[in-house]
């Protein structure tokens, strides 16, 4: 039964890999937009704020943009100067504690300006500002596929030149205000049913804006027919002579402490497409084990390779004719190996050593001249007399080796 195991458990894989496509092929004929609320400026999807982004740099051409990602009270790129910044946040919550709050207006006292953009602020927010607000269905989210399927959104004519009114086929998931302090906040804008969903509130030199529709500021409002418009009037309300933009990221991430619940696990878990995605992974890696779990091939021992015996037979022939003392013999054995490896490895078959063949040698080899030259008078010098000292015969031996090692 072993034997046929990883044969069964691959035609099972076969068969769950043709179900899910036939699957996929019959509940999506084309491929889905994706739905997914990132608000991230990077982000080109319908619910990313690449656009928004780009937009303020438009808007804003002389002013330099700056990434917040530490908390206010922490980063020091809020007091850098000492007015002309806008600190702006799109994210999907408030989440501020309040002695963050109390930076921030003091941030706001110096002549700068916050603009917040939230579905739901959070109480601590809401209790410093003296406002409360409505919290939208969030069943779906961080997926927008769920509410109603159109966002009406519109401005006050006051402080703007006119009234502004626009929307988009995407889904309303917005914030709205059910109470605000009428003596320090003005509402600038409105939402669905007409409940105020944009407010300022002024502090010193700067101003505090809070906007509860953050999809008005995605990718897929903004390029819904002409509501850059919308985008255009609301940062209208920002002084053009503003030279800091801070982009927030730290507050976009942070979530609130009583929304554990709603985990990023939970909520793709809770989409049908990535459960089965997940699924299918795990199913793929179980079977990956039990097929890696038997062993394929044995183990191959190390095989040493062969040795050159000719090598330590010529050494071993070397050191007999060196012990009889027949240097004449063994000199001679030397210089003929020596020309026939000239002959064999160059092609250099000169018979007479002279100062041709010297310079023949040393171009095809690269070898020094000086030492080929040592090498042909020595070889001259055996073949001329027949006797060959000691001293003699190690200098050969030395240059020629030389001579094999400089190649």
């Amino acid at each position: 039964m072993k034997k046929y195991l990883p044969y069964l458990l691959g035609l099972l894989l076969i068969i769950l890999l043709v179900f899910f496509f036939l699957k996929n092929e019959d509940n999506s004929g084309s491929k889905k937009v994706s739905t997914f609320v990132s608000l991230k400026k990077e982000d080109k999807n319908p619910y990313g704020t690449y656009v928004a982004y780009n937009g303020l740099k438009r808007f804003f051409s002389n002013a330099r943009f700056l990434t917040n990602t530490r908390s206010i009270a922490d980063d020091t790129l809020l007091s850098q100067y000492n007015d002309g910044q806008l600190f702006i946040s799109i994210a999907p919550q408030a989440t501020f504690y309040e002695y963050e709050l109390a930076e921030l207006m003091d941030f706001i006292n110096k002549g700068n300006n916050v603009f917040i953009s939230c579905l739901k602020p959070g109480k601590e927010l809401e209790r410093f500002i003296n406002v409360r607000a409505g919290i939208p269905p969030l069943q779906s989210y961080p997926f927008a596929d769920y509410g109603p399927d159109t966002m009406q959104l519109e401005l006050d004519s006051l402080p703007l030149p006119k009234a502004y009114n626009t929307s988009y086929p995407g889904v309303a998931l917005e914030g709205y205000f059910v109470s605000t302090d009428r003596s320090t906040t003005r509402i600038l804008g409105r939402g669905s049913e007409g409940r105020a969903n944009f407010i300022q509130l002024k502090k010193g030199k700067g101003s505090l804006f809070i906007h509860l529709s953050p999809l008005s500021f995605s990718n897929y409002f903004l390029l819904y027919r002409d509501n850059m418009a919308y985008f255009n009037q609301v940062f209208s309300l920002i002084p053009a002579g503003t030279r800091t933009i801070i982009w927030d990221e730290h507050y976009r991430k942070r979530r609130s402490d009583n929304n554990e619940s709603n985990g990023w696990f939970r909520a793709i878990m809770g989409q049908k497409a990535f459960r089965s995605g997940i699924l299918l992974a795990l199913l793929l890696l179980l079977i990956f084990t039990l097929l890696e779990m038997r062993r394929r091939q044995r183990y191959i021992p190390h095989i040493a390779p062969p040795q050159n015996d000719t090598l330590d037979f010529v050494k071993t022939m070397g050191l007999l004719y060196y012990e009889k003392k027949d240097n004449a013999n063994l000199a001679h054995k030397m210089s003929a190996y020596f020309m026939e490896h000239l002959r064999s490895k160059y092609h250099i078959f000169s018979k007479e050593l002279n100062e041709a063949f010297i310079k023949e040698v040393s171009d095809k080899s690269g070898a020094d001249t000086g030492l080929v030259s040592a090498i042909v008078y020595q070889v001259k010098k055996v073949q001329n007399e027949g006797v060959i000292a000691d001293t003699d015969l190690i200098f050969l031996q030395t240059n020629i080796e030389k001579f094999y090692n400089s190649i």
